[in-house]
């Protein structure tokens, strides 16, 4: 049935961490999937989680840990490839984050693209301070 209007949404918790549960679409045609090293499950996003993927323009995600941050951005990363990187020829995508790590592994999540650029807040700093320092004051 239908939820009432009024009613909250209910956010399913992982009883460990009491951060938002992720759900993957396993079925019984998978199962004999599942053994194998590249597999990787379907994962489905909350309905917040979908509207921040397929929202217009620039987007800034910001949670603490294990709410689903790095999980919703890469796939908006993807949609946006796929969905307006065809239609505009200046398309670049640009992700920040605190640590080298988390860079490289949503680089490597969404896959390298000449058009992408993963970078620290530290470094993006760095890179606008030596431009702005590099231009001549008139």
């Amino acid at each position: 049935g239908l939820l009432p209007q009024n009613k909250p949404k209910e956010v399913l918790l992982d009883i460990f961490g009491n951060v938002p549960l992720k759900i993957y679409d396993v079925n019984f045609n998978t199962i004999s999937e599942i053994t194998k090293e590249s597999w990787t499950p379907q994962l489905h996003l909350t309905d917040e989680e979908r509207d921040i993927v397929e929202a217009e323009g620039t987007v800034l995600v910001l949670g603490r840990s294990g709410t689903g941050k790095t999980v919703t951005i890469t796939q908006r990363l993807e949609f946006d490839r796929q969905s307006r990187a065809a239609q505009d020829p200046s398309f670049t995508q640009l992700f920040v984050a605190r640590s080298v790590r988390l860079c490289r592994y949503v680089e490597g999540a969404v896959g390298e693209d000449n058009r992408a650029s993963f970078v620290t807040y530290a470094r993006l700093l760095s890179d606008i301070e030596s431009t702005l320092l590099g231009q001549t004051v008139r």
